[in-house]
């Protein structure tokens, strides 16, 4: 089975991002529809958690992930408005309880300054890849990068 491929972004065109977290590790998929209304893949993260945080709830762990996405795709973040897809809604849990610890009041911080909009999953579609994406050991999935230069 071969590898989704990477494809170079669409200027102007909101981005969808996946994220999931398993029990030791986080993972995210950033898509964005082409003009048939197909989901492409942009781009893949995943990290192993610290022993801090193998603590936190599971809601925390999509947080975790949220602001992990974040802090490695910044420059996305801000020139784009960003579809947040995930079984839970982290921004509702961080935007309702922003001042119960200093966690929860830095990424509320961290998330204030981006347009993300959470929207239901209903559909599998990307879900799955990043479910799975965590779980694998670094390397071991080797990932193939189609760039587009446009004029």
């Amino acid at each position: 089975m071969k590898p989704p491929v990477l494809v170079a972004l669409v200027p102007g065109r909101p981005l969808i991002l996946y994220v999931a977290a398993q029990e030791r590790s986080v993972g995210i998929l950033l898509a964005q529809k082409n003009n048939e209304g197909k989901e492409n893949a942009l781009y893949y993260l995943s990290r192993t958690m610290t022993p801090n945080e193998l603590k936190y709830s599971p809601i925390e762990k999509l947080c975790l992930t949220l602001i992990f996405s974040i802090q490695k795709l910044k420059h996305y973040f801000q020139s784009h408005s960003i579809h947040l897809v995930s079984k839970a809604n982290p921004l509702k849990y961080v935007m309702a309880k922003p001042v119960l610890s200093d966690r929860l009041a830095k990424w509320y911080l961290q998330l204030q300054q981006f347009e993300i909009t959470y929207v239901p999953q209903k559909a599998v579609k990307g879900q799955v890849l990043v479910d799975i994406i965590p779980c694998l050991p670094n390397g071991s999935y080797p990932i193939t990068c189609l760039m587009k230069m446009s004029s």
